[in-house]
């Protein structure tokens, strides 16, 4: 009894404990975003655009929008070269510098709150004093007050700090990045100014609006004043949910939501169908003791009550047993949550009392169902029937009749397995299902690691060049590919050889389905270094059109030859403004991660981005690792930072660990599910064979027979389950990949995988491990008194 409770505990102590993720993370993010005072709206200029500060405050403050807007505040924000000490060893990593106003201890939009150390204050206006983000310097272990190198010189850093937009990190290719990867460093605007070599600019605005004011109106509003004060200057407007951060954590708690929620629908029914063949075959071992109270005329309601008073402490106790379990799955859950939120101010995990009444009635629900199916069965039987035991109690299925026709290999013995399984046709379907429910649940959950392992292992293939230590050097703005900039970066010590490169962010749509950002890259003419695989079409350095990946291909719903709508950056003067052009898809390439798109030199030109580059495709010298040119080139002025090309694919792994570590839960709890499964099945069966057993010992076979004959009915269920369990994974698998994927991870193209390792705990839990678990009762059957089992009559 007790080890059907443990059965059925485990598979509601998850499901209320899984429950409760999403209206913790949603409840954290509320908090964290309230108390930093998050912007409602954003205006950012073009790439490499600014204007004087001042310039856009004083836009909205002579306009009528200005009686719905709270507060408002300029701010600079530039990519830079960050490079602080680690063990003792320099790391130059790519990051931007946020110049914030500092006046009235602010900013008072987008507050950056000091984690450890100090904030910046008004006295630090006219002193070089930072912060670095409190996610990059936790994930290098910085102490909370250093000194870091911006732009070749040394700054002192007086403490680390959160702000609304690095909640997450999203800085790198593709909106993936790895943290410690890419420094956020807060500086007093004046400050980011100097370090920039931008005196007296800006080029971002922040604003909250009133409590009642329509933000749709007000967005309007301040479309049309930016327009008329600054008529050829590029700019966006953007809104909360618009950060990258936000909707990724809103997002994502929402899918995982969804992915939990059916991880822990499959284990717990997994335990019900596990708790109805325990309990029918708990029923039916006493059919004897039923079918006597039948003929002697107690009433069917009577008897009844027993096995159903046994259900009921059934799920009493797994009720007690599920409550402890779901207390502890929300105490590992909320130590996981924890550990990856040290960018949140406020980690929030209140209590549920919704899922946790949802929960138990669900686990009670079940266990009565389980109890009262059997027992209805069982006194529906005339006594006659439900007083015959052994080989006699089973009526005789068509399998049965095949089994007499058809010539089995061996003695009566090595048949005993297959006729018995035969012979109980629904004992042996509901034993299978069973088995195959929770063979399933760890197939989709361990096919869930590999299609992540499959995603990073296409992203590192795809971006693979000749050399695996190709390294990108982004440029603080674009430059000729012939300018000076360049040829600092190419002549560095360390590079063999530098190639220039354009990418700028875009965004492509098609009139039928949503648009999505993108990267475009622009090739060179002859590329050298790298250059995309193509899976479909053809792509060339002469190629009209765009090369998309096959995930961005299959959201826009286009194909090679189609055509799609860019949006994108384009020169104008010395400022950047938004262009648009309809391109054809020339092909597709396998990068899994959706934003990276590419177009020739030739196309490059078409859309007036010839003649320049902010990237630099390097391929070091023999020996020289990226980090090592990293810190090479750090010094350099016109370097904004300086990765590894597989940085993304790196920032990718570590951006799924949350994910998966959430995910080992309810791998746990599945794998022990079958192990109570093998053994609450081998010790009922050690029961129900009782006589058999006793039988066998009177003719003198030995107790170890009894095992091997037992061992052998395990091992055609375990086949039976653990095939149903693979083929059933496979099938809730696809539908997770191909369905849910989609909103969780949108991002990227996933596809079904089932890993060598994946099938090999399938097997071993579904057929080694139900095949010895009838090794258990050896001891049982070697101590059986057999006069006793033997015995008719009471």
């Amino acid at each position: 009894m007790g080890a059907i409770a443990l059965l059925m505990a485990l598979g509601t102590g998850l499901y209320t404990g899984l429950g409760s993720l999403e209206a913790w993370r949603v409840a954290s993010n509320d908090a964290s975003f309230s108390a930093l005072a998050v912007h409602d709206l954003r205006v950012e200029l073009a790439e490499g655009s600014t204007v004087p500060a001042g310039a856009l405050a004083n836009a909205i403050a002579n306009d009528a929008v200005a009686e719905d807007i709270e507060s408002a505040e300029e701010r600079l924000m530039i990519l830079t070269q960050v490079e602080v000490l680690e063990d003792g060893e320099p790391v130059a990593v790519p990051g931007r510098i946020v110049g914030v106003d500092v006046t009235a201890n602010g900013p008072d939009v987008d507050r950056v709150a000091a984690a450890e150390g100090r904030a910046l204050t008004p006295a630090d206006r006219g002193q070089t004093a930072v912060l670095l983000e409190a996610g990059f310097a936790d994930a290098l272990g910085l102490a909370a007050q250093g000194t870091v190198r911006i732009a070749g010189e040394r700054i002192p850093y007086v403490g680390t700090g959160r702000s609304p937009e690095q909640f997450l990190l999203t800085e790198g290719e593709g909106g993936f990045g790895l943290p410690g990867s890419f420094a956020v460093v807060y500086a007093p605007l004046a400050v980011a100014q100097e370090l920039t070599n931008r005196p007296d600019q800006v080029n971002d605005l922040v604003l909250r609006i009133r409590p009642n004011a329509d933000r749709e109106r007000v967005t309007e509003q301040l479309r049309g004043a930016l327009a008329a004060a600054f008529p050829d200057l590029g700019l966006r407007i953007t809104t909360t949910e618009d950060i990258e951060a936000h909707r990724i954590l809103y997002q994502d708690a929402e899918g995982d939501q969804r992915l939990m929620d059916i991880y822990a629908f499959l284990i717990l029914a997994g335990a019900g169908l596990a708790a109805l063949n325990l309990i029918s075959r708990v029923v039916e071992a006493q059919r004897r003791e039923i079918g006597i109270s039948m003929a002697m005329g107690v009433p069917r309601a009577q008897i009844a009550i027993r096995p159903l008073l046994f259900g009921l402490e059934i799920a009493l106790l797994g009720l007690v047993l599920g409550i402890a379990t779901g207390l502890v799955v929300e105490a590992l859950l909320r130590d996981v949550l924890v550990d990856f939120s040290v960018t949140m101010p406020v980690v929030a995990t209140p209590f549920q009392p919704s899922v946790w009444i949802q929960g138990v009635l669900i686990g009670l629900g079940v266990v009565l169902l389980a109890t009262v199916i059997p027992v209805w069965r069982a006194v529906r039987v005339p006594p006659i029937e439900a007083i015959r035991v052994g080989a006699r109690a089973e009526r005789a299925a068509g399998g049965v009749r095949v089994l007499r026709r058809l010539r089995l290999p061996g003695g009566s013995l090595p048949q005993m397995p297959v006729r018995s399984l035969v012979r109980a046709p629904r004992r042996t379907a509901l034993s299978a299902l069973g088995l195959g429910a929770v063979i399933a649940v760890v197939v989709t959950m361990l096919g869930t690691f590999d299609a992540f392992v499959d995603i990073i292992d296409r992203s590192e293939d795809a971006v693979s060049g000749p050399t695996s230590d190709r390294t990108l050097a982004t440029l603080d703005r674009p430059t000729g590919p012939d300018s000076p900039e360049v040829r600092s970066v190419a002549a560095a010590p360390g590079v063999a050889e530098a190639e220039p490169w354009l990418r700028v962010p875009a965004v492509a749509r098609t009139e039928a389905d949503d648009p999505i950002d993108i990267v475009l890259g622009a090739l060179p003419a002859e590329p050298r270094l790298w250059q995309p695989e193509v899976t479909s079409g053809s792509f060339d350095p002469g190629t009209p059109g765009v090369l998309l990946s096959e995930a961005a291909a299959d959201d826009l719903g286009v194909g090679a030859g189609d055509s799609l709508l860019l949006s994108y950056p384009t020169p104008s003067g010395a400022q950047f403004e938004l262009a648009e052009a309809e391109l054809t898809v020339a092909g597709t390439h396998p990068d899994p991660l959706r934003a990276f798109a590419y177009v020739s030199a030739s196309q490059a030109g078409e859309l007036g981005l010839s003649g320049l580059t902010n990237v630099l495709n390097l391929s070091p010298e023999a020996g020289v690792s990226p980090q090592a040119l990293a810190r090479t080139l750090a010094p350099l002025d016109a370097v904004a930072s300086v990765e590894p090309a597989s940085a993304t694919s790196d920032a990718l792994r570590e951006g799924i660990e949350q994910f998966t570590a959430i995910l080992v839960i309810p791998v746990v709890i599945g794998i022990l599910l079958a192990l109570l499964m093998a053994f609450n099945s081998t010790t009922i069966n050690a029961d129900e064979r009782t006589r058999e057993n006793a039988t066998m010992r009177a003719f003198g076979l030995p107790s170890g027979v009894s095992v091997g004959l037992s061992m052998a009915e395990s091992f055609v269920i375990g086949v039976l389950g653990t095939a149903i369990g693979i083929g059933l994974g496979r099938l809730l698998l696809g539908w997770i990949v191909n369905v849910q994927f989609e909103e969780v991870l949108p991002e990227v193209g996933a596809r079904v995988v089932l890993s060598g390792a994946t099938l090999g705990w399938a097997v071993l839990i579904g057929v080694l491990m139900v095949t010895l678990a009838p090794l258990l009762t050896w001891r049982r059957i070697r101590r059986l008194d057999v006069p006793s089992a033997l015995r008719v009559m009471e």
